[in-house]
């Protein structure tokens, strides 16, 4: 069953084997979060299921067959598909090429080059980040269910909690990971979950909301 604990996906079981018809190999999995890039801007996805030529994924948006798409999974570069099909809100990817499974599955960031993360969605956003008592107006740059990215900072962020305010998406407790100049990286203490985050990225009014 799909876990909406990020905290749990690097541990629990992502696949199981499934021989297809002409040696294809179908890896089912359950907890896979990607981002998906579509005429219609970019969401995150859940992936239901992958393999080598394609793969089955849940979307907030409605999709059309033909459908230019791009996925992206765990930090690596994005995977060209088109939709196969789509109904109720699952959609079938077609990959434009072959995609070794393990490459999206087992991936080997050092030599791949890139870091094993949940994918990370633009935004432009106006927030307030209340450390020790103190209010501070920021600018929200990307985010994902684990933490965001800000900038525009007045002043340095104190190490331990603090809390930001999101429009639309409510107040969030995060600590900071990285800071440098303006810009700081914030993990969330408790991760969103994935149907809050989804609701609020296809909002573009929200999402790249500027502060007046």
């Amino acid at each position: 069953m799909y876990s909406d604990r990020p905290d749990q996906w690097e541990t629990a079981p992502t696949a199981i084997d499934d021989r297809r018809s002409g040696g294809e190999t179908r890896l089912v999995t359950t907890l896979l979060v990607g981002r998906l890039v579509t005429p219609r801007g970019d969401v995150v996805c859940r992936v239901r299921n992958i393999s080598e030529s394609g793969a089955r994924v849940e979307c907030p948006i409605s999709l059309s067959r033909g459908d230019k798409v791009q996925l992206e999974l765990r930090g690596a570069p994005l995977l060209d598909a088109e939709i196969a099909w789509s109904q109720g809100g699952a959609s079938g990817l077609r990959f434009l090429s072959k995609v070794p499974a393990e490459v999206i599955l087992k991936p080997t960031p050092c030599k791949q080059g890139w870091h094993n993360r949940l994918p990370r969605l633009d935004a432009e956003c106006g927030v307030l980040v209340t450390c020790d008592g103190r209010r501070m107006a920021a600018t929200l740059r990307d985010i994902n269910q684990r933490g965001m990215r800000v900038d525009g900072l007045n002043r340095t962020l104190a190490q331990g909690t603090l809390a930001v305010h999101i429009p639309q998406l409510g107040t969030v407790n995060a600590s900071v990971r990285w800071q440098r100049e303006d810009a700081a990286g914030l993990q969330f203490l408790t991760p969103l979950r994935f149907e809050t985050l989804s609701a609020w990225l296809i909002d573009p009014a929200t999402r790249f909301g500027r502060r007046d």
